[in-house]
């Protein structure tokens, strides 16, 4: 029988233990850094119970957030067969014994006990292009969340600091219009003319550039003999620095999506949807990666928690079917904003009639628009099946 090494893996520290075969643990458990040492010190392990036994041993592991990741990568590098088993899979599994016991060792005894067992399967491998999409995509997501916040706070700021300058500019926060505020908070109006016109470049007159200097300096005037709070004034000067670096960091990570996007065939086929643009493409393509690995549209939609969870027991069968909401919350996340933007004025066809068609039968927006995204990811599984273009 194989060897089988089950690590538990925690914050920093996984626990390891090994065992020659079922039920016979081969040495004491041991808890290692996760670092070049402790590798290293798995590295040994591992090879001492290769020689021991004549055969390759396995490791087996949960996936625990992104604290397994340095130990994937190293077990990778080195050429251990390993397998990363789902959290999910890994709690039903334990759901099954009388007694309730959890500890590292017990976890780690457990993992090498679903693998004898035969409910460990082997997992998916990420090729690199798609992981650094990943990463680039999700960073995205997590830098826009906090820029939207930001937005929101300055706006409350310059509504008490100064609210006359709110529509001086048809975007408050382009950058034009927050390099603009960022020199009136600081009481410099001077060659505010040549500041615009270095923003705006040549896609606007000089009669608009002189309109809107006219107009700041009228501003300035009354907003100087003004009283207003110095605290609130400091903030809102922060608060314009602070978008200003956040576009800056949103443009830089957009540029590298894009680039990345470019080596992904996969990600121009999900750009032919109508209302598919390139960051969702990109996020989309990130989360499912290829679609080889799905056997039907059905492990998709489920891989996407979008299907619906089923209830029945004897006579009685629930008819509220929420969906499961088990998947990647992020490519949920990503077909919910592209229903949005196809349905909005129609540019998914398709999409737009089977809207309707719901909504006409009563059916409420959010069932509605669920609905819509579990048939996109439908379209997203063929044409990529297919390697084909999305055809109106």
């Amino acid at each position: 029988m194989q060897p089988v090494v089950g690590i538990d893996v925690a914050k920093g520290c996984s626990v390891i233990q090994a065992f020659k075969k079922r039920n016979e643990p081969y040495g004491k458990m041991e808890t290692l850094q996760h670092g070049e040492e402790g590798f290293e010190r798995l590295g040994e392990v591992l090879s001492i119970l290769k020689e021991t036994s004549g055969v390759e041993p396995v490791v087996v592991f949960e996936a625990t957030g992104h604290y397994h990741r340095g130990l994937a990568g190293y077990l990778k590098r080195s050429g251990w067969i390993h397998y990363i088993i789902n959290p999910l899979q890994a709690k039903r599994s334990k759901g099954t014994q009388l007694r309730k016991v959890k500890t590292d060792a017990a976890d780690a005894w457990h993992l090498a006990e679903m693998y004898y067992r035969g409910d460990v399967k082997a997992h998916r491998e990420w090729e690199e292009s798609y992981s650094e999409l990943q990463h680039l995509t999700r960073q995205h997501e997590f830098v826009t969340a906090m820029y939207v916040q930001a937005k929101l706070n300055s706006r409350a700021l310059l509504e008490q600091v100064f609210p006359d300058f709110i529509g001086v500019f048809c975007n408050l926060y382009a950058t034009t219009s927050l390099k603009v505020l960022q020199r009136c908070l600081e009481n410099n109006t001077e060659n505010v003319e040549g500041l615009i016109q270095e923003c705006v470049g040549r896609s606007h007159s000089k009669r608009w550039i002189a309109e809107k200097t006219e107009r700041l300096r009228e501003l300035m005037g009354g907003w100087n003999r003004q009283s207003r709070s110095r605290s609130q004034t400091v903030a809102l000067a922060s608060m314009v620095v602070l978008l200003l670096e956040f576009d800056n960091q949103l443009s830089h990570l957009e540029k590298q999506m894009e680039a990345l996007a470019m080596e992904l065939p996969e990600v121009g086929l999900v750009k032919s949807i109508p209302g598919i643009g390139g960051k969702l493409d990109a996020a989309i393509v990130a989360e499912l990666w290829n679609a080889s690995q799905f056997q039907d549209a059905k492990q998709l939609v489920a891989y996407a928690g979008l299907d619906p969870g089923i209830y029945s027991s004897g006579k009685f069968t629930s008819t509220s079917s929420r969906i499961t909401k088990r998947g990647s919350k992020r490519l949920r996340r990503a077909l919910y904003l592209a229903v949005q933007c196809g349905i909005r004025k129609a540019a998914n066809r398709r999409l737009k009639e089977y809207y309707d068609k719901k909504r006409k039968e009563g059916k409420p927006y959010k069932v509605v628009v669920i609905a819509c995204a579990n048939k996109l990811l439908h379209h997203v599984y063929a044409i990529l099946k297919k390697g084909e273009p999305y055809t109106h």
